[in-house]
């Protein structure tokens, strides 16, 4: 299946993908749904963290993009509140997605948000479908936590992935953090997919 990023369905069995592009906002299709789409057979069902976004537009989005194929087995909606009163004064509109939606209302509690991830995805493993994970997005969550602590959740969100053959990409805005954060990140993901530059490659152990 074709990507709207070059190199993004090079990942070969990557486990984590580091995603990096600058403001999904800026762009007529959301890199993190794009490389989500980009997997074909290897997943089954698709379960998005949303954190800068609200539930009901990625799951909107993920609709237009690839016509609800795979699925959506649920979605983690972190900060959803928060989000929701600025959408409504700025004249916007956030409506009850179709799909089930877990809520972490603290954007801190990374421990919290990583439950409710392996919950899905054991449920999903029960099943016997494969989901690949949209953490969109990384930078929300350093907003929120330091480094290490981040650090700490992209690992071991990749390692409960790892033990049901799953895939989880976090997205991470280059544009916003320095270089040091960056690298920090890269060697955590087994792959880099960079959608600025149009390419991917895997992460050298």
């Amino acid at each position: 299946m074709s990507v709207g990023i070059r190199g993004a369905a090079e990942i070969g069995d990557a486990t984590t993908v580091l995603l990096l592009a600058s403001d999904l906002r800026d762009r007529p299709t959301d890199p993190c749904v794009a490389v989500l789409d980009g997997l074909g057979d290897r997943i089954d069902r698709a379960v998005p963290v949303t954190v800068t976004r609200s539930a009901t537009e990625w799951l909107s989005e993920w609709e237009r993009e690839t016509g609800g194929e795979p699925a959506v087995a649920a979605c983690v909606d972190v900060e959803r509140e928060t989000r929701s009163t600025a959408a409504v004064d700025a004249g916007g509109t956030d409506t009850e997605p179709p799909v089930p939606v877990e809520r972490v209302a603290d954007p801190t509690d990374l421990e919290g948000i990583g439950r409710r991830v392996s919950d899905a995805l054991q449920r999903a493993d029960e099943a016997g479908d494969r989901v690949g994970v949209g953490v969109h997005s990384l930078t929300g969550v350093l907003e929120h936590v330091d480094e290490p602590t981040a650090f700490k959740f992209v690992y071991t969100l990749g390692e409960v992935a790892r033990r049901v053959d799953g895939v989880v990409v976090f997205h991470l805005d280059p544009t916003v953090h320095d270089d040091e954060t960056v690298e920090t990140f890269r060697i955590v993901c087994d792959a880099v997919v960079d959608a600025d530059r149009g390419r991917s490659r895997s992460v050298d152990r």
